[in-house]
């Protein structure tokens, strides 16, 4: 990986973790905390071999999405298309293992060829997943298709990859460029979803919405006035501080981050970073102190 493909990552994920913030701040709240080196390293030796730099970028932003949000708010987080939500790297660890103990030799068939993208399954580092099983996964494989991004809905029975981007960065680039200009991310069109509590997170339908009249602006965000737990049967995730909108964080020297309004900034707001703050905020309930480890949220 090259440092320019590298360098890359960080404008697109933060348009794209920007807007969630703004619009979607359910989501925003979903995010976990960033996967601790020692975490990382795990990952990478279960794996077997190093992770390609952008998902160890994004893992060293955020370690994952909650796994299941409250009830009220269970949608939140899971704003990829087809409802995936980012892994965490003990989620992401445990897949790659399915893949070799089970899914591998199913995923291969009649085409075991290692050449072929189905041919080195054991190779695909699975980074979402969504309710159904499904995966999405950036193959890992040395040669033209390192860093490629795919989906593939197992858990429905296909077998089938989907390539949804050449990198993470192009994927995050792209979703957001949809977000900013309402056209759709392959047949993906960005949706607003409203829970139970009034809030909206990012959902993406598929079909043609234009040929169907139904495009529309995207709802003014409610703030949230509480920390997203976990739902209490579940009790994962973690609560992730005071989560009101503030400012958001600066940019890395060298980038402009001023994100364009796009048909779907329903609150007219442009977001210029001004203050490196999102991780400090983010943490300051949910990373480990000197007093001890961190504990997971309490149940509502």
């Amino acid at each position: 990986m090259t440092a320019p493909g590298l360098a890359a990552f960080d404008p697109s994920w933060d348009r794209f973790v920007f807007w969630l913030r703004v619009h979607a701040p359910v989501d925003y709240a979903a995010l976990r905390s960033p996967a601790a080196p020692e975490e990382i390293a795990e990952l990478e030796a279960r794996l077997g071999f190093p992770l390609h730099p952008q998902l160890r970028a994004l893992l060293e932003r955020h370690n994952g999405a909650m796994r299941q949000p409250e009830r009220d708010k269970f949608h939140a987080g899971a704003f990829l298309p087809l409802g995936h939500r980012l892994s965490d790297t003990e989620h992401i660890a445990d897949r790659h293992r399915w893949l070799i103990d089970v899914g591998a030799e199913l995923i291969a068939g009649d085409a075991p060829n290692e050449e072929t993208l189905y041919g080195h399954a054991h190779q695909w580092v699975p980074f979402a997943h969504p309710n159904d099983g499904g995966i999405a996964f950036i193959d890992h494989r040395p040669g033209p298709t390192y860093g490629h991004v795919y989906e593939m809905g197992i858990g429905s029975g296909a077998t089938e990859a989907t390539k949804w981007a050449s990198s993470l960065s192009e994927l995050f680039g792209n979703l957001v460029t949809s977000l900013d200009t309402g056209e759709p991310f392959l047949h993906f069109w960005p949706t607003p979803h409203e829970l139970p509590s009034g809030h909206f997170c990012l959902t993406w339908e598929i079909g043609n919405r234009r040929k169907n009249g139904e495009t529309r602006p995207w709802p003014t965000p409610r703030p949230l006035d509480s920390p997203l737990l976990p739902a209490p049967a579940a009790g994962l995730g973690r609560s992730l501080g005071a989560l009101l909108p503030v400012a958001p964080q600066a940019p890395r020297a060298g980038q402009d981050l001023a994100v364009p309004v796009g048909p779907l900034y329903a609150s007219g707001v442009i977001v210029n970073d001004s203050e490196n703050r999102e991780d400090v905020d983010r943490q300051a309930g949910t990373r480990r102190s000197a007093d001890g480890p961190e504990e997971d949220a309490c149940d509502m």
